[in-house]
């Protein structure tokens, strides 16, 4: 295959997923990077209700999100999460909102996540070359974040 794309769970943080890329298999001392790469870690943003659900105190568990029994996580931390560590952050449901709107989501995406890179959706569509045509992941880089291999 020339490319394999994957979607977490719309409760899965990108940093852990990228983790995943480094783990060594002990009996082969092989990991997944050895055979595939990590080319981009997307996240798609709500442009109408992002505000909302960076507002709101709901923990998973209230939303019935919890990734495991007892998640603490509120939904605005994980949202967090989600945007800090991705390299291209997709806005969608640009069609639903004005062009102020647009302008602060995008405002705030780059406040919090200076590097990656914005596109604007709607629908989630967009040429494949967008995602395909694009390696933005770097692992050094990923390395230097302070969460990194924390867990």
């Amino acid at each position: 295959f020339d490319h394999v794309l994957v979607e977490s769970s719309g409760i899965s943080e990108p940093l852990p997923v990228a983790e995943t890329f480094t783990f060594e298999d002990p009996a082969t001392r092989s990991s997944l990077n050895d055979v595939a790469r990590l080319h981009n870690l997307v996240t798609v943003v709500d442009a109408a209700s992002i505000f909302d659900q960076l507002g709101t105190m709901d923990t998973l568990v209230d939303r019935g999100w919890e990734d495991v029994p007892g998640d603490k996580r509120t939904v605005s931390h994980l949202l967090c999460d989600q945007l800090e560590f991705a390299d291209l952050l997709l806005v969608n449901k640009c069609d639903l909102v004005s062009e102020a709107q647009l302008g602060a989501v995008e405002t705030f995406l780059r406040k919090v996540n200076p590097t990656a890179e914005v596109v604007r959706t709607e629908h989630s569509k967009l040429p494949p070359a967008t995602l395909l045509g694009k390696a933005r992941f770097d692992l050094r880089k990923a390395g230097e974040h302070p969460q990194w291999l924390v867990e």
